[in-house]
């Protein structure tokens, strides 16, 4: 017999990107769509990856401008090692890390503030963590290293930017994605419980 249901950890990950006014409504709708129109079109491994394509849009939406903010963050480090080298890079280490922190955090605050769960920061630091090693590693092995090949050529003191914007710490940053995430969401959670019911009472 074949299975009327999307596969269930699709809709778990999908419903921790939805906004809790307007949650029912998408996954009945997906769910409608799905029973309806694809599985009797498709069959069920068809219907299943018109799902997660409709899922992953979803998770994309709300993962991929915290992602960019973090690959804007690590990306404008490395110019800046390449435009104004220096010898201590500390400084500028210690920027980036809370920076980058920062954005997973905030991320995961306003994504659980909008799904009233704090899952949803966890989510979100995690898959946003990954678009960023991903993208960070695509521009060391690209355009960042051509940009800083041509600059060492004229100036020799940017070697060190080189070897830095070429180390994308993959690992430390999915950690930091996904524990800023958790952070984030869990205050979002809680600020978003205190916050409605508060209006609620004054209104």
């Amino acid at each position: 017999m074949t299975s009327s249901q999307p596969p269930a950890w699709a809709q778990a990950v999908l419903s921790l990107f939805l906004p809790a006014r307007g949650r029912n409504g998408v996954l009945g709708d997906l769910l409608e769509e799905y029973r309806e129109a694809q599985l009797p079109a498709r069959g069920a491994p068809g219907a299943n990856m018109w799902y997660l394509r409709q899922a992953f849009g979803f998770i994309m939406r709300g993962s991929l401008p915290w992602a960019l903010l973090a690959c804007a963050i690590f990306i404008g480090r490395d110019i800046l090692d390449l435009t104004l080298p220096t010898n201590d890079f500390h400084m500028r280490a210690v920027v980036t890390t809370y920076a980058s922190i920062s954005a997973f955090a905030m991320g995961g605050f306003v994504t659980a503030w909008r799904s009233r769960r704090a899952w949803s920061g966890t989510a979100l630091g995690a898959i946003a963590a990954v678009i960023t090693a991903v993208i960070a590693t695509v521009y060391a092995l690209t355009a960042g290293q051509l940009l800083l090949n041509a600059a060492f050529a004229a100036n020799p003191r940017a070697y060190a930017a080189l070897v830095r914007a070429a180390d994308v710490p993959v690992v430390p940053i999915i950690i930091v994605g996904v524990l800023a995430g958790s952070i984030g969401g869990g205050i979002g959670r809680v600020c978003r419980g205190v916050v409605v019911p508060l209006k609620g009472r004054v209104s």
